[in-house]
Parts: structure tokens; C-alpha cells; sequence
């Protein structure tokens, strides 16, 4: 029972860790939280180039999407995020956290401590909250 568990735990670990490779995601949503549109495109791209495969590409389907402007790409937002916080099994893992913004209708994975939400930006930075995945 214990190696059952203690091998269930490293799989959720693996599966998240391998899947999500969240540094550029997690700079994604901080770019938006910052109102930094040329950012978030920027790194929406080398996410699209470098990090999903074409099976991942289907799911999440914006790769090659023009945007014309920070709330095109907010939207998106929402999507990659879905499918960042599906691959996933926890909640936290090496720091992050799942928030939700009811103003939004999302989730999004940040780094753990003040709420800094990628679809509103500085117009409503902390708006949101903790939650389960």
C-alpha cells in the first residue's frame, strides 16, 4: 500500500512537472498581470514553438493566432490555462498554486503568494483567490 501511494504521489509529481513545463506559462500569466501585451505574445509563441507538441497543440488550438490586442490574448488565456491546470494532478507543486477570478470565469497557475491575475491586470490585480485545481 505504502510504495502503491508513495508511486501515485510521483506520478501526479511527474505528470505535472513533465507535462506542464511551467516556466513560460507562469511568465505568461505574469506578463498579463502586468498589462504587458508584447510580453505574453512573445512568450505565447515560444510556448506554441518550443513546448507543446502536436497533440497538445490540438487541444490548446491559438498557436499562430494574431492578436490585436491584450484582451484577444487574455481570452486565450483562459484556454492554456485550462489545459496547463488539466496535465496537472495537484494544485502545488515547486511553488505554484491554482487561483480563480469569478469576475473572469477562470483559472490560472501563479507562483504561491499575493493574487496577481493575468485577465484584468493592474485594473484588478488581486481579484481572485486560491482554489482547488
Amino acid at each position: 500500500m505504502k510504495f502503491l501511494i508513495t508511486s501515485m504521489v510521483f506520478l501526479s509529481f511527474s505528470a505535472f512537472a513533465h507535462n506542464l513545463k511551467t516556466g513560460s506559462y507562469v511568465e505568461m500569466q505574469d506578463k498579463l498581470a502586468s498589462d504587458d501585451f508584447q510580453g505574453a505574445m512573445k512568450i505565447q509563441k515560444q510556448i506554441c514553438e518550443k513546448e507543446l507538441d502536436e497533440k497538445h497543440k490540438k487541444e490548446y488550438q491559438d498557436c499562430g493566432k494574431k492578436f490585436k490586442d491584450i484582451k484577444d490574448i487574455r481570452e486565450s488565456f483562459k484556454s492554456l490555462s485550462e489545459f496547463y491546470i488539466k496535465h496537472g494532478d495537484t494544485k502545488e507543486i515547486d511553488g505554484l498554486l491554482v487561483a480563480y477570478c469569478p469576475m473572469a470565469k477562470a483559472k490560472w497557475i501563479q507562483k504561491k503568494g499575493s493574487i496577481r491575475n493575468p485577465y484584468y491586470g493592474k485594473s484588478m490585480l488581486d481579484c481572485g483567490g486560491e482554489v482547488d485545481k
